[in-house]
């Protein structure tokens, strides 16, 4: 039989030997008899009691979640409007209550003019003047002008009249309806003032391109047909003296 700590210990001593506390500490029972269940560290128990206990941090709390509840609730109700997406506006021509004579278009009042397109100029918005064709540009013919033409003409013009203007472009060489040559004795004899009209209200076939090219480059476009006219039909007579002598010299 193996002996315990507080056998030798009595056994080393005697009947005065000192009591060693060395075995192990007996469990707690309940009144039933059930084992007592070790219960936490008291500053965390007391810690935990307050913590759940405490009305005013109960109240705080329910406050809180009521709170964050109505503003979910508010937020989707926010969501929900369309006015982003079906604006309240009025639609061109459409009717309307709101005023007497039942249409949402207002009539503009009086003296109004456009402030950055007023037409005030009838020759260069037109091409006419008392109902004229313009025989000359309104504006100097420079360097900077036919090369905006020569521009806007190959985007615009090319395609049915051709690079040279002899009509014969590339829609024209799949079908189209061929326009006139610019050579010819007529849009050789017409003023200036007709390409620009041609170009603003259309002709034949030819539908309006004002609203693809601005006035200033239709009268672009009507000098470079001018330039092509002229370079088929031009003499060394007809240059400045300086350029037939730099004609003169070349091989």
């Amino acid at each position: 039989m193996i002996a315990g700590r507080g056998d030798i210990a009595r056994r080393l001593w005697g009947a005065h030997a000192p009591r060693v506390p060395f075995a192990a500490p007996r469990r707690k029972h309940s009144e039933e008899g059930a084992p007592h269940t070790p219960c936490r560290p008291a500053g965390r128990r007391t810690q935990h009691a307050r913590r759940v206990r405490s009305p005013e941090l109960a109240a705080r709390i329910g406050k809180a979640s009521r709170a964050v509840a109505l503003f979910a609730v508010l937020l989707l109700f926010a969501a929900c409007r369309q006015d982003m997406y079906n604006q309240p506006k009025a639609k061109t021509y459409s009717a309307s209550e709101f005023f007497a004579n039942g249409t949402s278009a207002r009539p503009l009042p009086p003296h109004t003019v456009e402030y950055h397109d007023a037409q005030q100029n009838e020759a260069y918005y037109t091409g006419l003047t008392n109902g004229v064709l313009l025989a000359q540009l309104p504006m100097p013919v420079t360097p900077k002008l036919l090369e905006r033409g020569r521009e806007r003409y190959n985007i615009y013009c090319a395609v049915c009249h051709g690079a040279t203007g002899e009509g014969n472009g590339e829609v024209v060489q799949r079908g189209y309806p061929a326009p006139p040559s610019y050579h010819s004795e007529r849009l050789w004899n017409a003023p200036v003032g007709h390409f620009f009209d041609v170009i603003t209200n259309g002709y034949g076939v030819m539908y309006s391109y004002a609203a693809r090219v601005e006035p200033n480059e239709r009268w672009a476009i009507a000098a470079y047909i001018r330039a092509l006219q002229l370079s088929r039909n031009a003499k060394a007579s007809d240059l400045p003296p300086e350029e037939q002598k730099r004609l003169e010299k070349m091989p």
